[in-house]
């Protein structure tokens, strides 16, 4: 058998010498200050099993920590109150927690951890008995026949791992993968606030478990820069960052209000208005977004094409001159990105055609998008079309209401290309 590293329980430091065998951290030792990737090995009771996993994760390359709910042998007892405040700060650090269930290991501890453990999408089920458990939420994790099985998804999900210090050792691996935690966390470190910690309440992927999340929640600890004090307690929603396209359509010699705006209704379970659904821009996030950063051009016009069947050719659509902001800063993390096209006679015809025959678009059957084309006042007047998409509409088409300088139309070519670059 291989020997895993150990840690000194002094330093705090991994001690061995081979960079791919997994640090092993026991009940009540110091845990490391930073690591690439975290286990936790819960479920039966001794070292047998857990000392065949480390095997099987060293012959497999694996090099993060793994943490055993166990004193090591040999070692001098402690309290319980020690014991209890080990295992609570090791399971807030863990990227992936294994739960080994074999005939009486489910007690009330394996409980607890499968039910707070369930929806996190960071569980992997190994044992005889883990079958007795659940099988129904199967997409939120994953259960292993043999400890070998484990080892080998442990590595799939886990590797590379990236390296985590002090407060950011909180945020899960999947997450920290995730562009749209990165984006939230440059911002906040580029401010000069620095992460003590966070919670995650939940996350919602749509491809499996160990990819970074597409919708995600989370509670930060922070200290605020300047003003001696740490806030906690606040919800943080991060999704992937969206691109929004405003096309419009304005006759010459027309009044501003006069010009035509193309929307899109679609029922959404959140909307609260007298209507029941959502009038929105064309808009939303690419596929893979959620994964890795995408072209916002190319979203747009994807987005545009997929919610209103009109194909648009990219260099008409006009990057909005500061149009890239934060949509709700007191709840969510992420940004649309506000581009505007003039639309053609044709392309006009076309989409009042689509309007009129009242298909439903949209990239998956559960996406129902219906092209409405409307007058900028009846949007303007109309109180289910929200503040939002109100807000990003009248941006992009300032300079046509005679907002003046500094909105979209009014940015020289060299600016747009900037802000095309960004």
């Amino acid at each position: 058998m291989v020997p895993p590293r150990a840690l000194d329980p002094d330093a705090g430091q991994a001690t061995g010498q081979s960079p791919d065998r997994p640090t092993v951290v026991y009940l009540g030792e110091a845990l490391p200050p930073a690591f690439g990737a975290s286990v936790f090995l819960a479920g039966s009771t001794g070292l047998a099993w857990r000392e065949e996993l480390f095997s099987l994760l060293s012959q497999a390359g694996f090099d993060g920590v793994v943490f055993v709910p166990e004193p090591r042998q040999g070692a001098a007892p402690s309290d319980a109150a020690r014991h209890e405040a080990w295992l609570a700060e090791a399971l807030t650090i863990t990227d992936v927690l294994v739960l080994h269930a074999t005939e009486g290991s489910i007690g009330p501890g394996a409980l607890s951890l499968w039910a707070d453990w369930l929806r996190t999408g960071r569980m992997i089920v190994c044992g005889s008995h883990g079958e007795g458990l659940s099988r129904q939420s199967a997409q939120r994790l994953l259960f292993a026949d043999t400890l070998a099985d484990v080892a080998t998804l442990v590595v799939k999900f886990l590797r590379p791992g990236a390296v985590r210090r002090a407060g950011e050792r909180t945020v899960p691996l999947s997450l920290w993968r995730s562009p749209s935690f990165q984006s939230w966390y440059r911002a906040l470190s580029r401010a000069g606030h620095f992460l003590e910690e966070i919670d995650v309440e939940w996350t919602h992927r749509s491809r499996g478990m160990g990819r970074p999340p597409f919708l995600w929640a989370m509670r930060p600890r922070v200290r605020v820069r300047g003003e001696r004090r740490q806030l906690s307690g606040e919800v943080v929603i991060g999704r992937a960052d969206v691109s929004v396209a405003v096309l419009y359509h304005r006759q010459a010699g027309s009044e501003p209000l006069d010009t035509l705006v193309v929307l899109v209704r679609e029922f959404r379970a959140a909307v609260r208005n007298r209507g029941g659904f959502a009038w929105m821009l064309p808009g939303g996030s690419a596929a893979q977004a959620g994964e890795r950063r995408s072209d916002p051009r190319h979203t747009a016009v994807q987005e545009v094409f997929e919610e209103t069947g009109l194909r648009l050719p990219p260099e008409q659509l006009q990057a909005v001159l500061g149009g890239d902001r934060q949509l709700v800063a007191s709840l969510a993390s992420y940004h649309a990105q506000v581009f505007r096209a003039e639309l053609s006679d044709d392309q006009l015809a076309t989409l009042r055609a689509t309007a009129a025959a009242g298909k439903a678009l949209g990239a998956t059957p559960s996406e129902r998008c219906f092209v409405s084309v409307r007058r900028l006042a009846e949007v303007l007047s109309d109180p289910d079309f929200d503040w939002s998409h109100l807000g990003m509409l009248m941006f992009a088409l300032g300079d046509l209401l005679g907002a003046g300088k500094g909105l979209a139309g009014s940015a020289s070519a060299a600016e747009r290309r900037r802000e095309d670059a960004r």
